[in-house]
C-alpha cells in the first residue's frame, strides 16, 4: 500500500463510514421512539413499561440519564406492588446506586419484596442480614431468608447456603451433607461460581 492510499481513504471506505453513521442515527431514532411508547404504556399503568423506563432513565445506558424521572417511575411501580420494582428501588436506595442513599427506606422496600416471596429479594435480604451490609446484622434472620430463597431454587441463594454449610464458616453451623446438596443444586441450575466450586469440591474434597 502506498503512502497516498494510507492518507486518502477510498470511496468504498468513505461509503462504509457514512453507512455506519446512518445506522447509528437510525438506532438513536429507534431508541427515542421506544422510550416514547414506554412512556405511553407507563402512563396507562403498565408495570413492565414503568420498570423498563425507570431502568433506562436511571442507568443512562441507551438514553440520557434522568435519575429524577427514573426514580419517579420506579416508585410508581413499587407503590402498585410490583415485586421487582420494590426490590430494585430498595437496593438502589440501600447502596446509593443512581439514587440518594437511604438505608432505612431501602431496607423497607427490600423487605416488602421479600415478604411477597420475590426470590432475589429474599436472597439479597438474607445475605445482607448475614453480613451486616447496610442492614443491621442478624444471622438467624439472614439464614431464614436465604433458606426461603434457596427453597424456591434461587441459584445464588443455593450456592451461598451450600458453601456456608459446607465450610461451617460465616456463622452458619456446619452441615456437610446439606451443604453438598445445595451447592450441587446450584451447580446443576447453571450458576457459574457454584459449578466451579462444586467441581473443585469433588476433586479436592474440601472448600477453603
Amino acid at each position: 500500500m502506498t503512502q497516498n492510499e494510507k492518507e486518502n481513504p477510498t470511496s468504498e471506505h468513505m461509503a462504509d463510514v457514512i453507512d455506519f453513521n446512518e445506522k447509528k442515527e437510525k438506532s438513536n431514532i429507534h431508541v427515542e421512539e421506544g422510550i416514547k411508547w414506554l412512556r405511553q404504556a407507563a402512563l396507562a399503568g403498565d408495570n413492565g413499561a414503568m420498570n423498563e423506563l425507570a431502568f433506562q432513565l436511571l442507568t443512562g445506558k441507551l438514553v440520557k440519564q434522568d435519575a429524577e424521572e427514573g426514580e419517579k417511575w420506579l416508585r410508581k411501580s413499587a407503590d402498585t406492588g410490583d415485586r421487582w420494582a420494590m426490590m430494585e428501588l430498595g437496593y438502589r436506595l440501600l447502596v446509593g446506586e443512581d439514587l440518594d442513599k437511604n438505608q432505612a427506606e431501602g431496607e423497607k422496600w427490600i423487605r416488602r419484596s421479600a415478604e411477597l416471596e420475590y426470590p432475589m429479594a429474599m436472597r439479597v435480604l438474607g445475605y445482607r442480614l448475614l453480613e451486616g451490609l447496610d442492614i443491621e446484622k442478624n444471622v438467624e434472620e439472614g439464614e431464614y431468608w436465604l433458606r426461603k430463597a434457596a427453597d424456591v431454587h434461587e441459584p445464588i441463594a443455593m450456592r451461598i447456603l451450600g458453601y456456608r454449610l459446607l465450610t461451617g464458616k460465616h456463622e452458619l453451623k456446619q452441615n456437610v451433607m446439606e451443604g453438598e446438596k445445595w451447592l450441587q443444586k446450584a451447580a446443576e441450575a447453571g450458576e457459574t461460581i457454584a459449578m466451579r466450586e462444586w467441581g473443585k469440591y469433588l476433586i479436592h474434597g474440601v472448600i477453603k
